[in-house]
């Protein structure tokens, strides 16, 4: 059964540090982090795990039958809920296979035509040859390049610097997401596991995150131009370029990993277990609210004593969230898992690894993610697995919240433009909450009593109206009994 859990209680009333109001315009606010907490008391932020999770995915096809999910990503085209997934047959080398939903449930695997398999073409796999990328949809780029995907085993010709032939990282271009024909060699590296690319419209660049090794497994960031993506990326050089085959068995062709040639911007610490690593990234822009990156990474746990691993693969997997307000510096919060472990019998009891991409349906995020029954490392012939969907709350990862005893925030001072304010919040029948809208000069309007559960409650005025304060510094604040907040916008 899920659990809350508390990131940390804040302090009681402080003073309002910012001299600038913060524009926050009409565009909707999280509580991920104190950007919007100046004064607080009986306040405590907390993550919160999905509302539930079922298998959505299960391995069907003969090019499944060895594991089907794994470094999959998600996204809505068209009205179309689209999905391209790992599909591992017994024997041989993963395929990207796709499939299409009409509600985020009940997934279909059409029969493209497109790649054949043991002889027979009616399957719904996509790329024969591929590693461990993720499908984005481009915002900026010309139709015949609208989607993308990064893959790791590539094209198989000589890396920019004319050293190494296998497994660089190759970004691959496509019209429709199922026609893979363009593809170029963006970096001299093998950084195994699921990198992930989209466009940033807040600094007007593509973002890539990447595996690096520094010591142990890391994430890596990279900043592409817009006019650069379909070209070699550039990178600072190592002096000591990583090179993992001297590590794993994979032969002496292939090119180093990212190391130090990128900055780290999730790696463990002296907070977690000695000899944990981050083995995948999974960082989502969320477009539904301003300034927020979700990370999703799979936090990997070795097994074996400290000495007698002498290839880093035994150990067991969770996925943890991580907020960031630049998709630079990320917290961890209470490093629980974000979806707890099945219970034997599930087909995720022993890891999960988060797959790209979010889904809206109505009130609720739709992710999606794959679970597994062995540790990683174990024996090739796997147990069944599955994919699951995992559905949040809208903005519902991480409230404010208050107890029996009550509690307030005031936020810093904002302008904003809009004639109504509304609330994502959750009092239940037992809890409650008001709201003051206060200006810097000294007015205020207080609103009616807040009760139940609401994603876009409009809150109502006892007097006046915030249009009386558009544009003008002032502050919110909420008085909340058993009560949780997750967003703030005025529209």
């Amino acid at each position: 059964m899920f659990t809350r859990r508390s990131l940390f209680a804040l302090p009681g009333l402080a003073a309002f540090a910012a001299p600038n109001p913060l524009d926050i315009g009409n565009r909707r606010q999280l509580f991920i982090d104190k950007r919007f907490i100046a004064e607080s008391r009986g306040i405590a932020l907390n993550v919160n795990p999905p509302l539930r999770r079922i298998p959505v995915i299960t391995p069907q096809r003969p090019w499944e039958a060895g594991y089907v999910g794994g470094y999959l990503s998600v996204l809505e085209h068209e009205g179309v809920f689209k999905m391209w997934y790992y599909g591992v047959p017994k024997k041989g080398s993963p395929r990207l296979c796709f499939a299409q939903s009409a509600d985020g449930v009940g997934w279909e695997r059409p029969n493209l035509g497109r790649v054949e398999f043991e002889g027979r073409r009616d399957t719904n796999i996509v790329l024969q040859q591929f590693r461990e990328g993720a499908v984005f949809l481009d915002p900026v780029a010309e139709p015949a390049r609208r989607f993308k995907t990064l893959s790791a085993f590539g094209g198989r010709r000589p890396s920019v610097l004319g050293t190494h032939s296998n497994g660089t990282l190759t970004l691959l271009a496509s019209p429709n997401g199922l026609d893979w024909k363009e593809e170029v060699e963006v970096l001299p590296f093998f950084p195994d596991s699921h990198n992930n690319l989209f466009w940033d419209p807040r600094i007007g660049k593509y973002v890539a995150y990447l595996r690096g090794w520094n010591p142990l497994r890391v994430v890596v960031r990279a900043e592409i131009e817009r006019d650069a993506i379909m070209k070699p990326w550039p990178f600072t050089r190592s002096t000591n370029p990583r090179y993992l085959w001297r590590v794993f068995p994979w032969g002496g062709d292939w090119p180093p990993t990212p190391s130090t040639e990128f900055p780290a911007v999730l790696a463990c610490d002296e907070r977690d277990p000695e000899g944990s690593d981050v083995y995948t990234p999974n960082v989502n822009l969320y477009p539904w609210a301003d300034d927020a990156y979700f990370a999703f990474p799979a936090m990997f746990r070795h097994t074996k004593p400290k000495g007698e691993e002498k290839v880093p693969v035994a150990g067991i997997l969770e996925t943890q969230f991580a907020a960031s307000r630049d998709g630079i510096r990320f917290e961890r919060y209470d490093r629980k898992p974000y979806y707890p472990g099945g219970l034997p019998g599930d087909a995720d009891t022993h890891g999960s690894y988060t797959g790209l991409g979010m889904l809206r349906r109505g009130s609720e995020i739709f992710m999606y993610y794959t679970g597994t029954t062995l540790d990683h490392g174990a024996a090739t012939e796997r147990e069944p697995n599955a994919v699951y969907l995992a559905a949040q709350r809208l903005d519902g990862f991480v409230s404010a919240d208050a107890g029996l005893d009550g509690g307030e925030i005031a936020t810093p001072l904002v302008t904003f433009r809009g004639e109504q304010l509304q609330l994502n919040i959750d009092t239940g029948a037992m809890g409650t909450a008001w709201v003051k809208l206060e200006s810097a000069d000294g007015r205020e309007i207080e609103s009616d009593r807040i009760l139940a559960n609401h994603t876009h409650h409009p809150v109502r005025w006892r007097t006046g109206s915030p249009s009386e304060f558009q544009g003008k510094p002032a502050r919110l604040r909420i008085s909340m009994k058993r009560a949780r907040l997750f967003a703030f916008q005025f529209v």
